[in-house]
């Protein structure tokens, strides 16, 4: 009867970089971060680390080049899946990638996916102007956090604007965000636990697509058509899936530029309510469009 021998952290970590592998965050011929990078990241002594890549180089994943560092085996076949084809929304892949391209940054060049004008753009603007505006908040306004759902007066504004429209909210039901990013990266942390389904416009945006995969979520598509979703579809998804949540775009759809109907958005609402679905409306350029 042999005696179990419990994993060690080196194969632990192993087992995790390989997974990264499998999963296409690293792909065939990508450096892997340094030994002091892992290191300092996992909080791991560096002969651990060193362990953990001698055996993903025992098990063909990894090669070593000297004096350049650990590198994606490019001998390495990925195991394809159906779900994996091209153009499927399971797949993450590229979309991992570009969500990691949007951190670097290249002198004169710019980023994939900035929402930052030029600086020649801003060049002329007064930046001492607004000083003294600060200043005059108090000094504890400059050293402390603000209000934790955002600047007052902004929601304040915000309040107005929305009652406008038709909305009557109360700024305790605002939070302000850095972006529509930050705002979806909230609501799945909140409402996606690992093994959740949710639907989203296909096509739809990728960045998305990229925050729920890495969530674990299984994501279902619902056809997008020039006056918004497919709703015969997502009835058909709603009445099997049992899905919570409903990621989609109603306005200035990305990437078809559509806009759903006054129609179909009532229908949708009926649709919502009588199935216990929460809708995520993301409109990040509504405001762009006329009333």
């Amino acid at each position: 009867m042999g005696v179990h021998r419990p994993t060690t952290i080196a194969e632990k970590l192993a087992d995790a970089i390989g997974q990264q592998i499998i999963d296409g965050v690293y792909q065939p011929g990508d450096k892997l971060p340094s030994l002091r990078e892992l290191a300092r990241l996992h909080r791991y002594a560096t002969n651990t680390i060193v362990s953990a890549f001698d055996i993903l180089v025992s098990r063909g994943m990894i090669e070593p080049r000297r004096g350049s560092g650990f590198y994606v085996s490019s001998q390495l076949q990925q195991t394809g899946r159906a779900d994996d084809e091209p153009g499927q929304l399971h797949r993450a892949m590229d979309t991992v990638w570009l969500m990691r391209e949007q951190l670097k940054t290249h002198p004169d060049t710019t980023a994939v996916g900035d929402g930052f004008p030029p600086i020649e753009w801003l060049a002329d603007m007064r930046l001492d102007r607004y000083h003294q505006k600060v200043v005059r908040t108090g000094l504890s306004a400059l050293f402390r956090y603000g209000h934790r759902y955002g600047y007052a007066p902004l929601r304040d504004s915000l309040v107005r604007k929305l009652s406008m429209l038709g909305l009557g909210v109360n700024t305790n039901q605002l939070v302000l965000t850095q972006g529509a990013n930050q705002a979806l990266d909230l609501v799945i942390r909140y409402f996606v636990p690992p093994g959740a389904t949710v639907l989203v416009d296909e096509p739809g945006y990728y960045l998305l697509f990229g925050k729920l995969k890495l969530a674990g979520a299984r994501v279902i598509g619902v056809p997008r058509l020039p006056d918004g979703p497919d709703l015969e579809a997502l009835e058909k998804i709603l009445v099997t899936g049992r899905p919570r949540l409903f990621f989609t775009q109603s306005v200035a759809h990305n990437p078809t530029g559509s806009d759903i109907s006054a129609a179909k958005a009532y229908r949708l609402l009926q649709l919502a309510e009588r199935h216990d679905l929460l809708l995520v409306e993301d409109d990040p350029f509504a405001d762009f469009k006329p009333p």
